[in-house]
């Protein structure tokens, strides 16, 4: 518990050093053009941060997957990765240069990770192919920090020269005072703009870490003997019975039983289960669509379900494949369909625990045991037991009362076999409901989580981030309000299309590099030079050298741990 706590203090001590870059980085130019005092731009910075933090729901995964092996990430890797991450910020923040803590944090946990596999290279992955934008389809290093760290400034330089070129013309016949007073209104909603985008991307970083971090101790029994005050630590890994809640209580909301009909929640239900790979999801999903005559979208949906065996979608498309004069196409898929065996609405969800006997003898006593000393997925485990009769006589009503007491945790799977339960007997559908919510909602980081997070970084704004204000609103290149509205809003248009794009990429780069371009539009002279090279140049040593210090930590642990 003591090293858990530890990983959840750093973290915060990472996101307060945060708020001296990239927070700062995001109120630099309305505090540099004089429209807003540091303290009004700071309240709106944290504001905005909070507002766009809260409008996402998943984890920030460009830190917490597909980057290094999962297997040879521990407490201390992490641990490790912060140190590193904090080291880096607070001699970048000193020197008053701009670095991008997204890329600090990446360098300290590729590094830390090598460390922990004693060298294997294997431990970082470089590329992987995933599921998604057909021309952005890989994960790893290579595509979701290499390729970003280029594609992003240039983009921030070329949007902001041509977004200020264009101002320039446009504005070539208005008086100056006129210019400030409408430009100082605007920067109002582009530095609004910037920290919205900015809480939506970065700042959700190191909620992942501590998401994770507390997901992960949830899972191996850390939390089983807290008080009651204390579960709002419970942190239930994103699994299958989050997705599979959605996609029952999607079917609620068509059929009216228990809510009332909604069949557009029960689209945004569906479209959220099926972006979590649930195949009865999507299939049902491009069911609808192709009812409401959206056919584009319908395929999609219908030919990943058809893809991974679902019958409905397999005939659905076989239909629709018969309609374009595919016939052996459609006969296909309609033998297919004739094998696979459709999705059954009342299977039980089965949590992950680590440690459970394979042993049917061992296996009751041991989740008994564990049961006892209210281990919320063991109480799981052992309710699923009783409801199927396996090891101890069936019994559904001490099933219940195991499934009930696990869900007073927050845990999705309790909640999703206590809604099935209820279906099965008919009982009430209000009910059920009710719990394939609770289930439905456990996606994503909790809001105390988020919360806190958005205000450690505005505080770490209020404490430190004059400095590097200076360095980017001062010394690079002399702001007027009209240059911050086009620097905040091409930055700020460059993190949120990335975002729909799943391309991560760095706060810190998207706005320097804006200003970059703004200040080149009148004349490239315009730009301090000696002081673009110091920052390109913590651009380029910030991986090397989080990831060095992360590497030599790790190393020093294992040597006390031997």
């Amino acid at each position: 518990m003591t090293l858990l706590l530890t990983v959840v203090l750093i973290a915060l001590v990472f996101e307060y050093i945060n708020g001296f870059h990239d927070t700062a980085n995001s109120i630099a130019t309305v505090v540099s053009t004089k429209v807003l005092t540091p303290r009004q731009a700071i309240i709106l910075a944290a504001t905005f941060n909070l507002i766009g933090a809260l409008a996402g729901t998943a984890v920030a995964k460009t830190i917490s997957s597909g980057l290094v092996d999962a297997k040879f990430v521990t407490t201390s890797t992490v641990i490790c990765a912060l140190t590193g991450a904090i080291i880096w910020n607070l001699v970048t923040w000193w020197f008053g240069l701009p670095s991008s803590s997204s890329h600090a944090l990446i360098g300290g946990l590729c590094g830390a990770t090598f460390g922990s596999a004693h060298g294997q290279w294997g431990a970082l992955i470089w590329s992987k192919a995933k599921e998604g934008v057909p021309w952005y389809k890989y994960d790893g290093l290579l595509y979701k920090v290499v390729l970003p760290m280029v594609v992003s400034p240039l983009m921030g330089f070329l949007v902001g020269l041509v977004l200020m070129s264009l101002l320039y013309l446009f504005l070539r016949n208005w008086k100056p005072k006129w210019v400030t007073t409408v430009f100082g209104k605007a920067q109002l909603c582009s530095a609004a703009y910037m920290g919205f985008s900015h809480g939506s991307n970065d700042a959700q970083k190191t909620m992942g870490i501590i998401a994770l971090t507390l997901a992960a101790a949830t899972g191996m029994g850390t939390f089983d003997h807290l008080p009651d005050w204390a579960r709002f630590l419970y942190q239930p890994e994103t699994s299958p019975a989050i997705y599979t809640a959605q996609t029952r209580l999607a079917e609620l909301y068509l059929d009216g039983k228990g809510v009332p009909h909604d069949e557009a929640k029960a689209i945004s239900l569906l479209e959220r289960a099926a972006n979590g790979k649930n195949t009865e999801a999507a299939a049902r999903l491009g069911s609808l669509l192709l009812d409401r005559d959206q056919k584009v979208p319908a395929l999609d949906w219908l030919r990943k379900a058809a893809k991974a065996g679902d019958p409905t979608a397999q005939t659905l498309l076989a239909g629709l494949l018969t309609e374009a004069g595919d016939v052996a196409g459609a006969a296909s898929l309609r033998s297919a369909a004739a094998t696979n065996v459709p999705a059954n609405k009342f299977v039980f969800a089965t949590p992950k625990l680590p440690g459970v006997p394979t042993n049917a003898t061992e296996r009751i006593p041991w989740l008994e045991a564990h049961a006892t000393a209210t281990g919320g997925y063991a109480q799981v485990l052992l309710g699923l037991a009783h409801a199927q009769g396996k090891g101890v006589p069936k019994d559904l009503e001490r099933a219940r009362e195991l499934w009930t007491s696990a869900a007073r945790l927050g845990i999705p799977e309790a909640h999703l076999n206590l809604g099935i339960l209820m279906l099965q007997e008919g009982s009430d559908p209000a009910r059920s409901a009710l719990h394939f919510r609770s289930a439905a909602e456990a996606e994503g980081i909790k809001v105390w989580i988020k919360v806190v997070c958005a205000l450690t970084m505005a505080t770490g704004t209020a404490g430190g981030g004059w400095r590097i204000i200076r360095t980017m609103g001062q010394k690079m290149v002399k702001l007027q309000a009209v240059h911050g509205f086009a620097a905040e809003t091409t930055a700020a248009t460059v993190l949120m299309v990335a975002a729909q794009f799943g391309m991560p990429v760095s706060t810190t780069h998207a706005i320097t590099t804006s200003i970059m371009g703004v200040g080149c539009a009148k004349r490239f002279s315009a730009l301090n030079i000696s002081v673009v090279k110091r920052i390109l140049w913590a651009w380029v040593l910030t991986l090397p050298v989080t990831g060095g210090i992360g590497y030599g930590l790790m190393r020093i642990i294992q040597t006390f741990e031997s």
